[in-house]
């Protein structure tokens, strides 16, 4: 009885060390393909017994380009001989946009729908002229609307300078009507721009400000003929909301 359960004992030892042994030969660990280049994968995998396939590029500038930036299975996993290792690169060629129209944007303006395109205000050089942005350049020359440039590239600015480069404080429009606002914005040689009224601003005539963009406080100052974007409603109880807020920060 004894000398059974030693033999079966020992079968199963046998079984479990063949077991072993055989998923060994047949498993192996996915190394890291991460910043590998393109023309050196073929080589990377040679003797591993793996194979790859490039299932997508994308744009980063962190990464070197043209080297691979994620994978899957993940380095370290345990794979099948033979398995397929799916690799994301990083593009050869820079991320394109198109540029957008700056020409009679302000500067804040200007500055603010570059950065939506992922580029960046480069120099600023002030001109004679009426103070919203006169020209637009790329590396020295004008570039038009439309024109693809590499994503993070830096634009040039003309701006206006008007006379004598001098600047308008922001009026406060808070509790005006529309009339109001616009007689006082055409006195300061400033103009309305976009009226936005809330869920309750039915009256337009009698319905009041209580946000403006660019706001009172702001330090910046405006160009003659810059515009003023302002939100209206007719809800007393949120003049009176807004009108607490300003007193705070103040």
């Amino acid at each position: 009885m004894l000398a059974s359960g030693v033999v079966l004992l020992f079968l199963w030892g046998l079984f479990k060390i063949l077991d072993y042994y055989t998923l060994h030969n047949e498993h192996l660990e996915v190394p890291n393909f991460q910043g590998v280049y393109i023309k050196d994968l073929e080589k990377f995998v040679a003797g591993n017994e793996l194979s790859f396939e490039i299932v997508d590029s994308i744009y980063t500038t962190k990464p070197q380009k043209g080297t691979v930036i994620d994978q899957d299975p993940a380095p370290g996993a345990t794979v099948k001989k033979g398995r397929t290792v799916y690799l994301t690169v990083n593009a050869m060629k820079n991320q394109q946009v198109s540029m957008p129209n700056l020409i009679d944007l302000s500067l804040r303006q200007a500055t603010s729908l570059l950065e939506t395109y992922g580029l960046e205000v480069g120099n600023v050089r002030y001109a004679e002229g009426l103070p919203p942005v006169m020209q637009q350049l790329f590396k020295g020359r004008a570039i038009k609307p439309g024109e693809f440039i590499d994503k993070g590239s830096s634009i040039d600015l003309v701006v206006g300078g008007g006379n004598n480069r001098g600047l308008i404080d922001v009026p406060d429009l808070f509790g005006m009507t529309l009339q109001e606002a616009r007689a006082l914005l055409t006195e300061k040689k400033l103009a309305l721009g976009n009226c936005l009224p809330d869920a309750t601003a039915s009256d337009s005539l009698s319905s009041k400000i209580f946000q403006q963009n660019p706001p009172a406080t702001s330090k910046e100052g405006l160009y003659a003929g810059a515009t003023i974007d302002v939100s209206l409603t007719g809800s007393e109880s949120i003049l009176d909301t807004y009108r607490e807020k300003s007193e705070i920060q103040e």
